[in-house]
């Protein structure tokens, strides 16, 4: 009996990752996964099948008491922490959950300015922040660095309370920009949520649009370099307002080629081209820069051409306007 419930957790976790790696690749299609979300995906998915493998070997080779305590333990294992996730996200009655501004902050003021921008209080804030120091660190969380009460205001946007609104937090951003909040690691927060407008003001008030990613240590120009317009009106900013249009990433490629292997042939980075055009024709990057292996645009571009052959995939105006472009300055 017990082997039996043991065989059936173990084909549960087994459909389960299955299911969890069709919708990967199903909400994965048609755009190009970065490095990053490879690399973790990967390592997930290596996790998953350790975990399914030391749970059916010992009971496969075995059915003596270790190997069946062995393998509940892998079988049982996915459950207890899927059921742990459920219960600290479903159960407060377990224990009082601290707020994000008791979190990221230490001692009562900060918090109480912290607590002031978690619940999108546009009246107290700028009273709690008169006089005090807006670029204060706070915590190490996740051993990285404190945020100050500006960056603090941006993680908000992707830890949305019932209390977020837009406007107020937009609102707020205003405020402790105007009131002289450091704005470099705050535009790298941001670079991913905020809108154009926004962006530009964190430029304005003196942030460093050389700076490196939020999370990678590639520069903050190849972060810009996603699929929506929104996206693309921002990589352009940041180029217009001096980020290095031939930095090179962590692959040792331009931001023009890694726009062009981004996009490739999917219809969902068409916006990508007029990034790449602009790059091209009024930021005057480096278009004859060759990687070591002999990558370059141009190898980037003929392998694009040759892959929308051989996929029929009508390719943009935006994509034939950059290889007119670049054939008519070899």
């Amino acid at each position: 009996m017990i082997i039996k419930i043991l065989w059936t957790l173990i084909g549960l976790n087994a459909a389960t990752f299955v299911i969890v790696f069709i919708y990967f690749l199903i909400s994965t299609d048609g755009r190009n996964v970065d490095t990053m979300e490879k690399g973790w995906m990967t390592i997930l998915a290596i996790l998953g099948i350790v975990i399914i493998l030391l749970a059916a070997i010992p009971l496969y080779m075995s059915q003596s008491r270790f190997s069946m305590i062995l393998s509940a333990f892998f079988a049982v294992l996915p459950l207890v922490i899927a059921l742990s996730f459920w219960i600290s996200n479903h159960m407060p009655s377990f224990g009082k959950k601290e707020t994000l501004a008791e979190v990221y902050f230490k001692d009562k003021v900060q918090r109480q300015i912290a607590g002031a921008i978690e619940v999108s209080d546009t009246v107290m804030l700028p009273i709690y922040i008169k006089g005090q120091n807006v670029n204060i660190q706070g915590n190490r969380v996740w051993d990285a660095d404190g945020l100050n009460y500006l960056q603090f205001a941006i993680r908000m946007r992707s830890h949305r309370n019932a209390v977020f609104t837009e406007k107020a937090n937009l609102a707020i951003i205003k405020m402790l920009i105007d009131a002289g909040s450091s704005t470099t690691r705050a535009l790298a927060e941001g670079i991913a949520d905020l809108p154009v407008e926004t962006i530009a003001a964190l430029l304005d008030a003196g942030a460093d649009p050389n700076t490196h990613g939020f999370v990678s240590r590639d520069p903050l120009l190849f972060a810009a370099i996603r699929p929506s317009k929104r996206e693309t009106d921002i990589a352009i900013l940041l180029a217009k307002r001096g980020a290095d249009v031939n930095a090179k990433n962590s692959e040792n490629i331009t931001p023009l080629m890694a726009a062009a292997n981004n996009a490739g042939t999917s219809k969902n980075w068409a916006e990508t081209w007029r990034f790449v055009l602009y790059l091209l024709k009024d930021a005057k990057a480096d278009y004859h820069y060759k990687r070591f292996d002999g990558v370059s645009l141009t190898t980037t571009i003929a392998a694009i051409k040759a892959r929308a052959i051989e996929e029929h995939v009508m390719m943009s105006p935006g994509f034939i306007a950059v290889d007119e472009w670049l054939m008519q300055h070899p």
